[in-house]
């Protein structure tokens, strides 16, 4: 079973600039009840568990693909801030491979840097559940603004 990691050191090591108007965690972090569980920073690479809440179901009674993608970017994003100065999502590419239930309670997205070139931070993520049973696989590209 995972649990949640204390997250005050990481916030710590953010390249984030300004700390005068930075909010961390972020409120989308905080609204999808986001939690980083694991970080290793050797691998680059960090696993976030979110709930998989009803307000998230689409009308087929599974979880959106934009929460799924939001689900994706709450990983990428703290993960991006510890592995690279300020920067911005500039692509997603997510191939949605199975449908997430309510009943999965909550999705674990893991994400990677699999790639830092000049400005460009290239992540592999994949999001699924506690079984490991994959959901989806995405690629995103970040710019180092």
């Amino acid at each position: 079973m995972k649990h949640t990691i204390d997250v005050t050191e990481l916030y710590k090591k953010m390249q984030v600039g300004s700390e005068d108007t930075l909010v961390l965690p972020p409120p989308s972090f905080t609204i999808m009840q986001s939690e980083i569980i694991d970080y290793n920073e050797s691998e680059a690479s960090i696993c976030v568990k979110i709930a998989v809440l009803e307000d998230w179901l689409n009308p087929y009674q599974t979880m959106q693909g934009g929460f799924i993608n939001a689900a994706i970017d709450n990983a990428v994003g703290p993960l991006s801030l510890l592995v690279a100065p300020v920067n911005m999502t500039r692509t997603m590419k997510t191939k949605f491979l199975k449908s997430i239930p309510l009943d999965a309670g909550y999705i674990y997205v893991h994400a990677a840097l699999a790639e830092k070139r000049k400005k460009r931070l290239t992540f592999d993520v994949t999001v699924e559940d506690n079984q490991g049973d994959v959901f989806s696989q995405s690629k995103v590209v970040n710019f180092i603004l």
